[in-house]
Formats: C-alpha cells, sequence, structure tokens
C-alpha cells in the first residue's frame, strides 16, 4: 500500500494516495465511474492541465474547488472521461441493423421508431445510425424516427452538435457513405462538415447515466457501447436492468467488444456479437 502522505507521481505537482483516494471517491459520487490504481498517470496528466489553467496550485486547491464550484465540477468530469469513437465502429452491429433489424421494423409496420446512443461520444456513432437508416431503400415514407444522443462529456457534445471532423476520422467511412461530407472550406483543408440532413434526426443532450433519464420510452434500440466498463457491478447490473425497462418489446440492445449480460443474461438473448433482444 501507498503512503497516503508522499507523492504517488513525481512530477510537477504533489500527488498523493490521498489525493488519488480524494479523486477516485469524487468522480464516483458524480459520475458513477469507477477508477483503478492502473489509472494513476491518467488522472494525474488530465487534472494538472486543469491546476495549470486555473492556476490552482495544487491537488489539495483544486479539489477543493471542484468541490465548492459547480462549473468545475462539469470540468472535472469532462477531464476524466474517455472519448475515443469513430465512425462505423464495430462494423458487424451496423451490418445487423442495415440487414435484419430496421427492416425488421419495418414489417412490424412500426411508425413511431426510437434509437438512443448512450455515450455519443463525438458524434460518430449517432452519425453512422443516421447515415445508415437514411440509405436504407424502400423505407416507409410516414415513418417517424429520431435518435438520441447523451453523453456525460459537455464538450464532445459541442463537436457533435457542429458535426466537423478531421480527415482522419473519414478513413473508416465506407465510400458509399462520403457522400454525407464536405470540405469546410476554411483555412484547414482537413476538415469536413457533416450533413446538416443527417442531424435532422439527432437530439443531442447532455446526461449523467446515474441520474433520472427524461425519456419515458418505449426504444427499439440502445446502443451503449464501452460504456458500462467504467462502472463497478452492480452498477452495470442496474444500468442493464433500466435499459431493459426501456426498451420496447424484442427491442434491441447492443454492448461494446468487452462488455457482456452475464449477470442478467434472463432479461435478454444474444443474437450475435454484443447483439442482444429483450426477452418478451
Amino acid at each position: 500500500m501507498f503512503d497516503d502522505r508522499k507523492s504517488i507521481v513525481d512530477k510537477e505537482f504533489v500527488f498523493t494516495q490521498q489525493n488519488f483516494e480524494h479523486v477516485v471517491a469524487l468522480i464516483n459520487r458524480l459520475s458513477g465511474i469507477s477508477l483503478s490504481e492502473r489509472k494513476t498517470d491518467m488522472v494525474y496528466s488530465r487534472l494538472a492541465r486543469r491546476i495549470r489553467k486555473l492556476n490552482a496550485g495544487d491537488f489539495d486547491n483544486y479539489l477543493d474547488i471542484v468541490e465548492s464550484d459547480e462549473e468545475e465540477k462539469v470540468n472535472f468530469i469532462n477531464a476524466l472521461t474517455t472519448n475515443l469513437t469513430h465512425f462505423f465502429r464495430e462494423q458487424h452491429h451496423f451490418d445487423y441493423l442495415r440487414n435484419q433489424f430496421i427492416p425488421e421494423l419495418f414489417r412490424q409496420n412500426k411508425r413511431r421508431i426510437r434509437f438512443w446512443s448512450a455515450g455519443c461520444s463525438t458524434g460518430e456513432e449517432p452519425y453512422t445510425l443516421a447515415m445508415v437508416w437514411h440509405d436504407i431503400k424502400n423505407k416507409p415514407i410516414d415513418v417517424d424516427f429520431k435518435i438520441l444522443a447523451t453523453d456525460l462529456d459537455t464538450n464532445v457534445l459541442d463537436k457533435c452538435r457542429k458535426g466537423i471532423y478531421t480527415e482522419e476520422k473519414l478513413k473508416p467511412v465506407e465510400k458509399e457513405y462520403l457522400k454525407w461530407f464536405k470540405q469546410t472550406g476554411d483555412c484547414r483543408q482537413d476538415e469536413w462538415q457533416i450533413n446538416p440532413k443527417l442531424q435532422d434526426y439527432i437530439f443531442f443532450k447532455q446526461l449523467n447515466l446515474m441520474n433520472e433519464w427524461p425519456m419515458k420510452g418505449p426504444l427499439d434500440l440502445i446502443i451503449c457501447r464501452n460504456v458500462l466498463i467504467y462502472f463497478d457491478k452492480p452498477t452495470q447490473q442496474s444500468l442493464v436492468r433500466r435499459f431493459n425497462e426501456l426498451l420496447a418489446d424484442d427491442g434491441c440492445l447492443i454492448l461494446g467488444h468487452s462488455e457482456n449480460l452475464s449477470a442478467e443474461k434472463g432479461l435478454f438473448t444474444a443474437i450475435g456479437r454484443t447483439i442482444y433482444r429483450k426477452k418478451q
């Protein structure tokens, strides 16, 4: 065990075990996220930026600010959340939606279809859903389709709404979908703007999964990939039960490649790689 009075990171600011435990308890209380000691260096580097920006002096002073300042609580959460994503990530998920699930909804004669991207990060996931939806042939013309896209991090939601991505971000996009992007025309030639037509499908909103959820459902699809891994097991189980309650009969839940429903398998039927259907 560390001596909680000694620095556990030998860098610009003193960062003690006591500081780290304070961070762990605070981020868990504010967001439900569980941090392990493997994240010590990550926590230090990300929060050190906030200390410099605020000229807070050290971790003790900075954490006192977080405890008392609502705006800095948001910045604290934003700093510690990870937002790694890309268009068409885990392609097999979108193949299933395009080739099986969405056509099935049409056969059920559904006129109101709702998807939820829970943990949408910088927007690549909900925009991919919108591209897949729009390009399906022979859709009924009177379907009311919307995507709710939520994230804990307010900074990434600003990026979502702007819909501007670097050329590097477009590399996973299949040729048939590149039509949805155009260069911004600004001085930066590597920036591409998403077509506003796709934005018409999506409603972006800040949401802490630990709080009450404003939507009432029923939802046809919940896609929550690489989010549950940040919570402890009881919280994961609670979230899965809440997802189940919000889904329509035979609704679809999609998780990330490192997640599973082993603890709550009685609620869902596995039909593919981290693709589940609600049991009726």
